[in-house]
């Protein structure tokens, strides 16, 4: 983790300015293409969810700005970053999973699977909440697959200055092979047009996964 000069940095001004908002995320929805991704793992016997977080947890430590956060009211840059992913338990109420990125498939599916079947063993205040949670390399990934949503919007706290980005996936959708996939980002960290070059590095994930 290295700090941003902020004499040099060209966000210098907009750091300035959406820092100080009371709520600094903005929000953008869009559908992403599944379609190949989905008949792959099915055809494959991969978990469709494992391929789609290994993907969001690829592309978001390959686009720089995505690993930018705030500490102690200024700017640093992450050299990589894990998953707090939300999982279902078998009471209908949702745990943490801490996921760390790996360099192929299998060994994240792995690591995937056994983290997934700990976490939903344990409460949500578990040890390894107690010991991840609020850290500044964390990427927030929730998933939905319930919901063909159109819009999102996050619950937040006063005290959440990370600037930590906020993934969520929605219902595939089987006849169209789209997902709604909803991203928040600190405007201070990140404009419109580092989404959208986030969200196609995102799809080139996706589609490079079945070559």
């Amino acid at each position: 983790m290295t700090p941003i000069d902020l004499t040099s940095w060209p966000r210098q001004q907009h750091f300035s300015l959406f820092k100080e908002f009371t709520q600094p995320y903005f929000n953008v929805c869009v559908q992403l293409d599944m379609a190949a991704l989905y008949q792959y793992c099915k055809a494959q016997q991969y978990s469709f969810f494992h391929a789609y977080i290994y993907a969001a947890l690829q592309a978001s430590n390959a686009y720089q700005p995505m690993l930018l956060r705030i500490i102690d009211n200024m700017p640093w840059q992450l050299t990589a970053q894990r998953a707090s992913v939300v999982e279902l338990a078998d009471d209908d109420t949702f745990r943490f999973s801490y996921l760390l990125p790996k360099q192929s498939f299998a060994d994240f599916q792995v690591h995937a699977r056994a983290v997934s079947l700990a976490t939903k063993q344990q409460p949500l205040f578990s040890e390894a909440f107690a010991c991840t949670e609020g850290q500044a390399d964390l990427l927030h990934i929730s998933v939905l697959p319930w919901l063909d949503f159109m819009s999102f919007s996050h619950a937040f706290s006063q005290s959440d200055n990370f600037g930590i980005p906020k993934l969520v996936f929605g219902k595939f959708n089987a006849k169209t092979g789209k997902m709604p996939f909803s991203i928040d980002v600190h405007h201070a960290l990140m404009d419109g047009l580092h989404v959208a070059k986030f969200i196609e590095q995102l799809q080139r994930c996706i589609d490079d996964f079945c070559v």
